[in-house]
């Protein structure tokens, strides 16, 4: 008999998300799930949804969209077919399996509906993702001075 292998946590987030989907709703059990499966990236996840800090932005007429969640130091961008977050969060644990705090708010807001949703024509996506790369090059910077500091 062979061992079960243990499901990741983007396997676990993606099962609880269907059924939340399913049920329209955010069950105590699927809480209890969550805060077992995420601890207090569950505990941040929910109250970036709560306080209304994920946004989707919808471009038009290419339909490209981007996943924004707002941080207590800036805002994040989450590509959540790739389980990917530009925190340093993912950058230093992505490698483990680990999904931050943004990550798990993006499915829960995208399963539950409790995201901004802001339309723009696709004029705005280039100035948003330079924008983006813009703090990305600084903060990658920074990353870089610091791992030659050690």
């Amino acid at each position: 008999m062979g061992l079960m292998k243990k499901p990741s946590e983007g396997e676990v987030l993606k099962s609880i998300c269907k059924e939340i989907e399913a049920e329209r709703k955010m069950t105590d059990a699927h809480i209890t799930r969550l805060s077992t499966a995420f601890g207090s990236r569950f505990a941040r996840a929910q109250e970036a949804v709560r306080d209304g800090r994920i946004k989707k932005y919808l471009f038009k007429p290419s339909g490209r969209i981007v996943w924004i969640v707002v941080g207590k130091e800036r805002d994040y961008l989450v590509m959540p077919a790739a389980e990917f977050c530009s925190c340093d969060d993912f950058y230093f644990k992505f490698d483990q399996g680990h999904l931050c705090y943004h990550i798990i708010a993006q499915k829960l807001a995208d399963s539950t509906g409790q995201f901004d949703l802001i339309e723009d024509d696709d004029s705005f996506y280039e100035i948003l993702i330079k924008e983006w790369k813009t703090i990305e090059t600084r903060i990658s910077k920074r990353r870089q001075e610091k791992a030659r500091l050690k």
